[in-house]
């Protein structure tokens, strides 16, 4: 398992070389880079200070493992659990704003050496037990950059190459110091940190307002439909009343010509096809594999046999409206309660829902439309 983090992806590549740089060859660095071993960039120290407390020690707040293996940076905004450490300990182990920590010992050699940089002082925050703590060299390195350095895919392979182990794998204190990793003058590399730690936190901040904006607009799915689905004016029927779902068609991945329709598998968009099976728009229902997921399409597209599709019984029903209400009545528990793989049709058409009248289905569906179209 890797650690989620983005803005290594940025250190990759030769557009980067040019971006800071000329090289001079295929496989050379830019002009000014050179290799070095951690050993001439940082100070280094393994953790000793594990999750135990003491009654004859202090009290500190401790960035553990999990802390560094999630987290791209370590600020004072998470929350460290509370353990206690020596004197030495605390002299030796405080995070200091640039530190740069990694992991030093796992159960499989992927996650070793994964790294997050400290960005503030942390006073009373100390560096954990399984971790190691480089503390980078001024003249010599600056800690964001090396945290991305590190995170390179180059680098992470020279991490799991030299971890021992069989069941558990860890890293000696030589082999962390003689890891080679490329650097550039170092107002290059504040240049570099600063250009990623601007994306980053840009990155950090759209998945924030989009995640919140998908919360908002459940929320509204749930205050208009399925808050309303005991609402005496909406009419009483089985979802088999008002809609079948046919079954796809078989269409093998080598029998696909061009790309102008969209091809439907059960979990999405799979390809195309010269011709399609169904005008658009349309509502396509997982049958095998992600059953029940519940897709929209409003041009025409093929529904292959992993999928069935939904054709409308009635001219009251809005077939956007009708999308959201199947979103809301989460068809994919049907095939998880029944314990037979797919999903049957006939257990879905038993499904009792509640239909409004059309003027306000489509004041539902605009109002939802409206703010997806925000998203």
């Amino acid at each position: 398992m890797q650690k989620k983090g983005l803005m290594q992806k940025c250190l990759t590549g030769n557009v980067r070389l040019k971006d800071f740089g000329k090289a001079t060859g295929n496989n050379a660095l830019p002009v000014g880079w050179i290799k070095k071993p951690l050993k001439e960039l940082v100070e280094m120290a393994f953790s000793s200070v594990n999750k135990k407390s003491r009654s004859d020690q202090k009290t500190v707040q401790l960035c553990n493992y999990m802390d560094v293996y999630n987290n791209d940076y370590i600020t004072d905004d998470i929350d460290f659990m509370t353990a206690t450490a020596s004197d030495r300990e605390i002299e030796k182990f405080t995070l200091q704003q640039g530190d740069v920590i990694i992991t030093k010992d796992s159960e499989t050699p992927d996650d070793i050496g994964v790294p997050t940089v400290v960005m503030e002082n942390l006073d009373n925050v100390i560096c954990g037990y399984h971790l190691a703590l480089l503390r980078p060299k001024q003249n010599e390195i600056d800690g964001i950059f090396l945290a991305k350095e590190l995170a390179r895919d180059r680098v992470s392979y020279q991490f799991s190459r030299v971890a021992n182990g069989a069941t558990r794998f860890g890293l000696t204190t030589d082999a962390v110091r003689n890891i080679q990793v490329n650097v550039p003058p170092l107002s290059e590399q504040k240049k570099i940190a600063r250009i990623l730690g601007t994306w980053d936190r840009t990155i950090d901040l759209t998945e924030r307002l989009i995640e919140a904006k998908e919360k908002r607009f459940k929320w509204l799915m749930k205050t208009l439909i399925s808050d309303q689905q005991d609402n005496p004016e909406w009419q009483k029927m089985k979802l088999g009343d008002i809609c079948t779902f046919e079954y796809g068609k078989p269409l093998k991945e080598q029998d696909r010509i061009g790309n102008r329709y969209p091809v439907f598998g059960s979990n999405g968009i799979v390809g195309g096809h010269s011709r399609y099976l169904v005008a658009g728009p349309f509502i396509v229902i997982g049958r095998k594999g992600s059953a029940g997921t519940v897709l929209f399409s409003m041009s025409n597209g093929f529904p292959i046999d992993t999928t069935f599709y939904i054709n409308l019984q009635s001219k009251e029903i809005k077939l956007r409206f009708l999308y959201y209400l199947l979103l809301v009545v989460e068809l994919d528990r049907i095939s998880a309660q029944s314990g037979v793989p797919g999903l049957n049709r006939n257990d879905a058409y038993k499904i009792s829902i509640s239909i409004p009248s059309p003027v306000e289905q489509r004041e539902i569906t605009r109002a939802l439309v409206g703010h997806l179209v925000c998203l």
